[in-house]
């Protein structure tokens, strides 16, 4: 039972600031910053990402995992072949935090990866209420090329249903609410399969398809079968993720309605990748990577204050999924009133994707409607200009925008009036910046 969303999902996910780390204490820590930070103002779904079921090798004294190692070199499973709790970093167990999320009236999600486990195939694991094995079930040909874990199951094969039956039906008894599967996009036949385990499973759970390369517009029909699905390779705090985002949302744009969200993929700011300092040189293996489990090294999000601006304009207007990735126990001010701005949100959740209206040069204007209130909605101007530093001259005016002279302009970022449209309203706008505006009286 696929939960449909009239809004798009909102929440926190554990990723951008502890990759495949998260660990029970700090776990907890974020579920109370969570419900004082953002919950109030409609956030309401917590997600534990990648590696919760991983057993991982620590430095000596600490809790942080190996720099040898990105993703561990075991996994916890059961009898059946499906993932259980990691003894280093949940050695109590899941159902603790699950239950207090929801005693915080919240939803509880999880990260889950495409497939069956290596381990399970090796081990010949059996596959639950079936008389096949996960390594009959296998296709051992079809891996993930950064995640090691788990093979791609062969739809074809007797008792492939019954495993993601099987693991949704776990995960549904544990009180699961959002389950985020990765690395699936590609593979259409596996979102048809975790689509009928979870309407199988007797609980409505929100299903978040994540990226195996990019998502392809071939696949439309299964990805309708989920909630969101995510139209770009991991977004972090950099000038390339924007401009990729902008890509992403221009083409997919077409495909978005409510109930079926096209995903931006989380929000990178504040403190990032805590649970990765950068090691001392000479301490990584030949040919390691840092982009696996999370880019780069623990940091400060890089993206000035205009590029913030822009990137939650961006998913406002385009009404993706709001997942923030950030250490809300060190968020900053400034940060928090970006997520949280009302009038960002009712953008967002007015639920109508926007559009590109207007491309000359570097400006774009993207615009939404208002479902709800005839000649009102929102405009994003932005300065696609991120080589020269340029700043850009926009002009506003009523028949470009395709609104009545009356139309009034309401600066949002800065809180100021621009006027209205019959002022043809000029805007300078830094490279790499945006202005958003909210509009309303725009009709004659």
């Amino acid at each position: 039972m696929s939960q449909f969303h009239p809004i798009p999902p909102s929440g926190w996910n554990s990723f951008d600031s502890f990759g495949g780390y998260l660990h029970e204490e700090a776990a907890f820590a974020q579920l109370e910053a969570f419900a004082k930070t953002l919950v109030p103002h409609g956030y309401d779904t917590f997600v534990v990402d990648i590696g919760w079921y991983a057993e991982y090798e620590f430095k000596e004294g600490t809790n942080l995992p190996s720099p040898k190692q990105k993703h561990a070199a075991d996994i916890r499973l059961d009898e059946n072949g499906l993932p259980l709790p990691s003894k280093c970093y949940f050695p109590n167990g899941l159902q603790q935090l699950i239950d207090a999320t929801h005693e915080k009236g919240l939803k509880f999600g999880i990260h889950m990866m495409r497939g069956v486990p290596r381990k399970a195939v090796e081990l010949k694991l059996p596959v639950k209420g079936t008389k096949v094995t996960a390594a009959d079930i296998a296709n051992t040909s079809s891996t993930c090329s950064w995640c090691h874990y788990n093979y791609g199951i062969d739809m074809k094969k007797e008792g492939a249903q019954a495993y993601y039956d099987s693991v949704v039906k776990m995960l549904a008894d544990w009180g699961v609410d959002f389950i985020k599967y990765d690395d699936i996009t590609g593979y259409a036949d596996e979102v048809d399969a975790v689509s009928i385990a979870i309407e199988r499973s007797g609980r409505p759970i929100t299903l978040s398809l994540s990226h195996g390369g990019e998502a392809v517009s071939e696949s439309v029909a299964s990805y309708r079968r989920a909630d969101l699905v995510r139209i770009t390779k991991d977004i972090w705090d950099d000038k390339e993720s924007i401009r990729r985002s902008f890509n992403a949302w221009a083409y997919w744009s077409k495909f978005a309605e409510p109930g079926f969200w096209i995903d931006l993929d989380m929000i990178p700011f504040g403190d990032l990748q805590t649970m990765s300092p950068e090691p001392k040189n000479g301490d990584l293996p030949e040919g390691y990577n840092p982009e696996l489990c999370g880019k780069g090294w623990q940091r400060k999000c890089g993206l000035s204050l205009a590029h913030r601006r822009t990137f939650m304009t961006q998913r406002a207007l385009a009404c993706s999924p709001l997942f923030v990735g950030s250490d809300l126990t060190t968020l900053s001010e400034e940060d928090i009133e970006l997520l949280t701005h009302p009038r960002m949100l009712a953008c967002n959740r007015n639920a109508i994707c926007g559009k590109n209206i207007y491309m000359a040069g570097d400006a774009q204007v993207w615009k939404s409607e208002n479902r709800t209130v005839r000649g009102a909605g929102w405009l994003g101007v932005f300065n696609r200009n991120p080589e020269s530093g340029r700043s850009e001259r926009i002009k506003l005016t009523h028949t470009g925008l395709g609104l009545s002279p009356r139309t009034r302009l309401h600066d949002i970022w800065n809180n100021v009036s621009l006027g209205t449209l019959r002022d043809a309203p000029e805007l300078e706008i830094e490279a790499d910046g945006c202005v958003f505006i909210e509009f309303e009286g725009g009709v004659d």
